[in-house]
């Protein structure tokens, strides 16, 4: 994919992982650690209920999921949530306590801490995956460097183009200019942008250019697509670009 597909209803959107067990854990199992972290502030609690929750989805799958009912995303949480309080209710049950209506996370604030980090795991694992996506095209494409360029962007935001050419010739073994530099770097972040939209639009049942919007401010990624929306998905307020 190179930049933004402008044409969301040619776009298929399949819920990921969800008859791949192996890969839900390779992809989610970090989120939903941390989400448990923060919803029961106990780390032998949360080790527990994410094993308890992995093994569930590696012997049953996903089984009442379906896209109808909203993203991936929202499914996903609900399910680890309902496994913690299971969890929570079973522990005090045993041990004979006064059998608690909430988790730790909603006494203090109302699972913000938990929702915080639930949303700041998933920004992550989608910019990991695109990241990694970027760097399997450069791979098998000749010559491409969408990979190498826009990393040393990032980590080096504040250098001239003649810096960073000077950096990535060190890195690929050969001479390349600051204008050849500035040229890949610019397709790069077109690419990078497309590879977004398209993890984006795996939890999204058809979506809508609104709904993709709110996807991307909510993950606070649309600082690296804004420039590339399409004019008829900016909306009625204020420019993106």
């Amino acid at each position: 994919m190179d930049g933004l597909t402008p044409r969301l209803d040619q776009i298929s959107t399949i819920w990921p992982a969800i008859s791949d067990p192996v890969k839900f854990v390779l992809r989610y199992a970090t989120a939903v650690r941390k989400y448990l972290d923060a919803l029961l502030k106990d780390p032998h609690d949360a080790e527990d209920v994410a094993q308890e929750f992995l093994l569930h989805v590696f012997e049953r799958g996903f089984v009442n999921a379906v896209p109808e009912r909203g993203r991936f995303r929202d499914y996903l949480k609900r399910a680890v949530r309902n496994t913690a309080i299971s969890y929570w209710r079973r522990k005090h049950s045993r041990s004979h306590e006064v059998l608690p209506d909430v988790l730790p996370a909603d006494v203090d604030d109302p699972h913000q801490a938990a929702e915080a980090a639930w949303l700041a795991e998933w920004r992550r694992c989608v910019l990991n995956k695109a990241w990694l996506s970027l760097e399997a095209y450069q791979i098998r494409s000749p010559g491409n460097l969408f990979h190498t360029v826009l990393r040393l962007s990032v980590d080096h935001p504040d250098e001239s183009s003649d810096a960073l050419a000077a950096r990535a010739s060190r890195c690929i073994g050969r001479p390349l200019r600051a204008d050849a530099f500035r040229k890949q770097l610019s397709r790069a972040r077109r690419h990078f942008a497309g590879l977004l939209l398209h993890q984006v639009l795996q939890e999204l049942e058809s979506p809508t250019p609104e709904e993709v919007r709110a996807e991307f401010d909510e993950f606070g990624l649309m600082p690296y697509v804004a420039d590339f929306l399409p004019p008829e998905w900016q909306g009625d307020g204020p420019s993106l670009r």
